[in-house]
């Protein structure tokens, strides 16, 4: 075999081991293209979404953990409503407006830019949960670590907005994959928040005003 037989070959055969890993990330592509297209096809006609949550936060300085309940009000196509139960008494509301929450003591408006470290994560969180999941892939990279009982969709931030904030946004779905089973939340200090989801109902009616937050 001369020199330029070998060179040939060599260059043959780093090009068929690049191939491998071209096709993979092709085939991760389609894979997580396939399921985004069948949670839209599954949330096509979904309007509202209601149901109870048990949260629980971990503070990683502290290495302690906070529990709280409460129940989750989802109106399409961008409304949250998010309500602590006692003792934590406060409701948050997410919508194109910015954000608002209320306490006992009172009640507060403000819009996403000066939400501070959710304000990045607010609307994305509204997307995961019951919008458009393909409007993440520009901020995201989203993989499907699990098929297992539904399907699981992990999100690591693009953006650099999020990216400082957010360390990874995870979510499972049940089977049906309009009902949400956990929402988790690892934000880069080492805080995280796992968000459990009861059962929920579907397409219930659900008055305006309680989506509505009061005049701070």
């Amino acid at each position: 075999m001369d020199r330029r037989d070998f060179i040939r070959n060599a260059l043959a055969a780093s090009g068929a081991l690049l191939v491998p890993a071209t096709f993979c990330g092709e085939a991760h592509a389609d894979e997580v293209s396939e399921v985004l297209v069948r949670i839209t096809k599954a949330r096509a006609d979904l309007k509202t979404l209601v149901g109870p949550f048990e949260q629980e936060r971990t503070i990683g300085l502290l290495a302690t953990a906070v529990k709280s309940a409460g129940e989750m009000t989802l109106v399409r196509p961008d409304r949250l409503r998010w309500e602590l139960l006692p003792p934590d008494a406060v409701t948050y509301w997410v919508g194109p407006e910015g954000f608002s929450f209320a306490t006992p003591r009172g009640a507060a408006s403000v819009g996403k830019a000066a939400a501070g470290r959710f304000g990045a994560v607010l609307g994305d969180l509204m997307i995961l949960m019951g919008g458009d999941l393909e409007k993440l892939r520009a901020r995201y990279d989203i993989s499907i670590p699990s098929k297992k009982d539904g399907i699981t969709l992990r999100a690591l931030p693009r953006a650099e907005d999020v990216k400082k904030h957010v360390k990874r946004l995870e979510m499972r779905l049940g089977q049906e994959l309009w009902t949400i089973s956990e929402v988790t939340i690892e934000e880069q200090g080492g805080d995280q928040s796992v968000i459990r989801f009861g059962k929920q109902k579907r397409d219930v009616p659900v008055d305006p005003a309680k989506m509505t937050p009061p005049k701070s």
